[in-house]
């Protein structure tokens, strides 16, 4: 039974200025042959040896370091009624990364703010800056229980695309009967359902399925209350 058709797409996209890489002893743009070869002269091997300007007004584009090497980045942390973040705002996601706590408290603390986010309709934001870049993320659960931070494309930098949103507050009994009766209709995953068989397999060596890696919140709390 078809279920229906749907378009799949990135529902937004990070917009980027138009810039060009020129010469930064003279400032044309150079040509490639096998390297960056200049009118002047001058060949350079990479293009992180020239200079990044924007097409339009020659500003050039720096990019200064936001943090030092080796040293810890503090984080920022947000909260927002989650109606008003899905009113205003959008969450498409450029990464998303794992979590793991350093110590017992950390793990509480994390587990508070997971509550409010599953319990009390908040968002989660955390924001802090990563050598170049500042990251936004929220905090959030995955499918399989991992804690993730999901970073989103910065409002001033998303170009966004049309994309179905659903209010799940006006489900009724009777839509959750419709739905329990859909899922029946529906075959059952298991794990060749999680694998590829494409060129991206092309050349590896089989290897067993890794058994995944995660802290347990109730092992680690468990310590905290002994």
């Amino acid at each position: 039974m078809a279920l229906g058709e749907v378009s799949v797409a990135k529902y937004a996209t990070v917009r980027k200025a138009d810039t060009t890489l020129v010469c930064p002893k003279c400032g044309k743009k150079p040509s490639w042959h096998g390297g960056y070869e200049c009118e002047c002269g001058e060949t350079y091997g990479h293009w992180s040896k020239l200079k990044r300007i924007v097409t339009a007004t020659h500003e050039v584009v720096e990019k200064p370091k936001l943090t030092v090497k080796g040293e810890v980045v503090q984080a920022e942390v947000f909260i927002m009624r989650a109606e008003e973040f899905a009113g205003k705002y959008a969450d498409a996601t450029l990464d998303e990364h794992g979590l793991t706590a350093s110590d017992p408290t950390t793990a509480k603390n994390i587990q508070k703010l997971l509550i409010a986010v599953e319990r009390l309709g908040m968002v989660v934001i955390v924001k802090f800056n990563d050598t170049y870049e500042t990251r936004i993320c929220l905090l959030a659960v995955s499918m399989s229980n991992r804690v993730v931070l999901r970073e989103i494309i910065p409002i001033n930098l998303a170009k966004i695309t049309e994309t179905l949103r659903v209010e799940m507050e006006d489900v009724t009994e009777a839509d959750i009967a419709e739905a329990s009766q859909l899922i029946k209709m529906l075959k059952e995953a298991d794990e060749e359902t999680l694998m590829v068989s494409d060129y991206r397999i092309k050349g590896l060596a089989e290897q067993p399925i890794e058994t995944p890696k995660v802290q347990d919140f109730r092992t680690i709390l468990a310590k905290v209350q002994s």
